[in-house]
C-alpha cells in the first residue's frame, strides 16, 4: 500500500517523483474526483518540457511503457479540467435540471450557452456537477491525437498502471469508479481523448 507524505506526494516504488511547481496553482483543499487525460505529446519528455514552461498540467503522468510519474503535489491545484465544464444534469438526467433556467440557457447562442452552463454548474457542489480543478486530481497518459475524433490507443501497460494508480487513489481519498471521468466527459475536448483508457 502506498502512502502520501506531508508534501502531497505518493510514495511507492511504482512512482517516480518528478514535481513541477510551475504547474501548481494554489491549494487543493479536497479531492472528490479524478480526471483522465491524454497529453497530445509523443513522449513523456515532451510533456515535461511543457511543464517546465508552466501553466496547464496534471498531478500524474503515465508513459507508454507504464512508468508512473507524479508531477504535482496532491495538496496543490492543477489546471487540467479546462475553462468550461459541461452540464452534468443535461448529460445524465435532463429531468434533474432546473427546467425554466435550463430552457433560458439553451435558447442562447452556442458561445453564450456554454459559458452560462459553466456558471450554472459551478454554483453546484460535487457530485451534482462534474469535477473542476479545485476538487480533482488529473492523470495524463502519454498519447498523441490523430484527428478531430481520435487519439492514439492507450497501451495495455499504461492501462495496467492507470488501474493501479486509480485503485491507490480510491483508498486514499474514499473515491469509487463513479468519481473517475475521461476529460471529454467533463469539458469540451476532442472526443477521442482517453477513449481507450480503462481503470475498472
Amino acid at each position: 500500500m502506498s502512502t502520501i507524505n506531508k508534501d502531497g506526494m505518493l510514495i511507492d516504488n511504482k512512482v517516480i517523483l518528478r514535481r513541477f511547481p510551475t504547474i501548481e496553482h494554489g491549494p487543493l483543499v479536497g479531492v472528490h474526483a479524478i480526471v483522465v487525460h491524454q497529453t497530445d505529446a509523443p513522449t513523456a519528455q515532451h510533456t515535461f518540457n511543457g511543464y517546465n514552461a508552466g501553466g496547464n498540467g496534471a498531478h500524474f503522468l503515465i508513459d507508454k511503457n507504464g512508468q508512473i510519474y507524479q508531477t504535482a503535489s496532491m495538496h496543490k491545484r492543477c489546471y487540467h479540467v479546462g475553462r468550461l465544464i459541461k452540464s452534468k444534469c443535461l448529460t445524465i438526467n435532463k429531468k434533474s435540471c432546473n427546467g425554466a433556467n435550463m430552457a433560458k440557457i439553451l435558447a442562447m447562442s452556442w458561445t453564450s450557452q456554454i459559458k452560462a452552463l459553466d456558471a450554472n454548474e459551478r454554483a453546484k457542489s460535487y457530485p451534482h456537477r462534474y469535477p473542476v480543478n479545485s476538487d480533482s486530481i488529473g492523470i495524463e497518459l502519454v498519447g498523441k491525437h490523430i484527428d478531430n475524433k481520435r487519439y492514439e490507443i492507450v497501451t495495455p501497460i499504461q492501462n495496467a498502471s492507470l488501474q493501479w494508480l486509480v485503485s491507490e487513489l480510491y483508498s486514499h481519498f474514499s473515491l469509487t469508479s463513479s468519481d473517475v471521468y475521461k476529460h471529454p466527459e467533463v469539458s469540451y475536448k476532442n472526443p477521442g481523448e482517453a477513449s481507450t483508457a480503462t481503470w475498472k
